[in-house]
């Protein structure tokens, strides 16, 4: 497919990391699985109600999850009485989804990647929550279609990193730019036109991609009260700082723990983030 900033699928084309192998993208998150079932925001139940009833889904109805990481979104539809399968490509996240869904018998977890798992039935969803784009671009939308049955729906959900206000991110930028991390102290400001702006070029592709109907994104703003811990927590489970050599991650961290110290009196910060959701009904003849 051209990949041209005229397409549709440019921006996912120039996110999608090829930089790496497919065995490293499949390693990414195993060391912060742990931080990354802890600190990553939660999806809010009416965001989970709303989805499951837009997609005419009921406790008999069954759903594959792609990339379903420590289970975080799993629990939560499990708790609704869906039968779900899991399928996420690290080992550890993998079993971090199987303790999350212990006490629901109708989840199963497979350690896959998508582009990897045999599709040997079909579902009433597809769920991708945040995680659609760590999918190769040439086979989430064919395959997620392929998985589904007739009248089923791919649901996208997405939340974004908590970022700190703009007046704590601008008291954190001396840290970055000692360790000339500019660029990555400066993602934290980002604003909400920004993640629309990305919500949207996943919403245009899926509506573009001759599988799914036409569908629109649902955005909800949301604000978290997070502990010096769990903030730095949360930063290492981003794929910038993952990225970091070791070491260099862990002075970064520590400093910038020091520095959010000296500023919060109460040892705690609120975050902005935000959710959204679309549902993508699969296209009839």
């Amino acid at each position: 497919m051209d990949a041209t900033q005229d397409n549709p699928w440019y921006a996912w084309y120039a996110a999608f990391d090829e930089t790496h192998s497919p065995e490293e993208r499949q390693q990414w998150y195993s060391q912060a699985a742990q931080a990354y079932r802890w600190a990553r925001p939660r999806y809010p139940e009416a965001i989970i109600e709303q989805v499951i009833a837009r997609a005419g889904l009921n406790a008999q109805s069954t759903l594959l999850e792609i990339g379903c990481g420590p289970g975080i979104a799993t629990a939560d539809f499990a708790k609704k009485g869906l039968t779900i399968t899991g399928i996420e490509p690290s080992a550890t996240a993998c079993a971090l989804a199987r303790q999350a869904c212990k006490a629901y018998p109708s989840v199963s977890i497979h350690n896959s990647t998508f582009e990897n798992y045999p599709l040997n039935q079909k579902y009433d969803a597809v769920l991708a929550a945040t995680c659609f784009h760590w999918i190769s671009p040439g086979v989430a939308c064919t395959k997620s279609a392929a998985a589904l049955n007739p009248g089923g729906s791919l649901i996208l959900l997405w939340a974004t990193p908590p970022q700190p206000s703009a007046e704590l991110c601008q008291y954190l930028q001396p840290v970055y730019d000692r360790y000339k991390l500019s660029d990555m102290g400066q993602e934290h400001g980002r604003s909400e036109a920004y993640y629309q702006g990305n919500f949207e070029t996943f919403a245009k592709m899926l509506n573009t991609s001759g599988f799914f109907q036409p569908s629109s994104v649902a955005i909800q703003s949301c604000q978290s009260i997070y502990s010096i811990e769990k903030y730095l927590a949360l930063l290492s489970t981003l794929s910038g700082y993952i990225a970091l050599e070791a070491q260099t991650r862990e002075n970064l961290l520590t400093d910038l723990g020091a520095r959010l110290a000296e500023k919060l009196e109460t040892g705690a910060l609120t975050t902005t983030h935000w959710f959204a959701s679309q549902v993508a009904p699969l296209l009839t003849d």
